[in-house]
């Protein structure tokens, strides 16, 4: 079956079909421990790599709440470089524990990855 794989791939176009983004994530969480209410906004990086061998497009990051905003670039990134996803949560909105994801939407043939940050909310 692989070697079948491999030929259709060289047969249709020189491998260039098979060619496929892939990314692998530092981490997916992060626990902030104790947020303070009114200390402002607090920021988390997710860094990542495109491990595959095509360009790595993010094509939207979705949060499920108006206290959790997410910022990446638009940019592809290629086969072997790194990028980053910024999740930023306003503690001023929300008090106790929580726990936040964020889908991240992307041309991998995975489509979806979900990161998250939890901590609590202290006044």
């Amino acid at each position: 079956m692989r070697y079948l794989l491999i030929l259709i791939c060289v047969v249709f176009g020189g491998g260039e079909l098979c060619a496929q983004p892939a990314v692998a994530f530092e981490t997916k969480t992060y626990d902030l421990g104790e947020v303070g209410e009114k200390g402002g906004a607090v920021s988390r990086d997710f860094r990542f790599e495109n491990t595959g061998d095509a360009p790595l497009v993010i094509i939207k990051a979705e949060t499920a709440c108006n206290c959790t905003k997410v910022r990446f670039s638009r940019k592809p990134v290629a086969p072997g470089r790194k990028g980053t996803v910024t999740v930023v949560y306003d503690p001023a909105k929300q008090d106790g524990s929580f726990l936040k994801a964020v889908k991240i939407l992307t041309n991998t043939p995975e489509k979806q990855y979900i990161v998250t940050i939890r901590g609590n909310v202290v006044p």
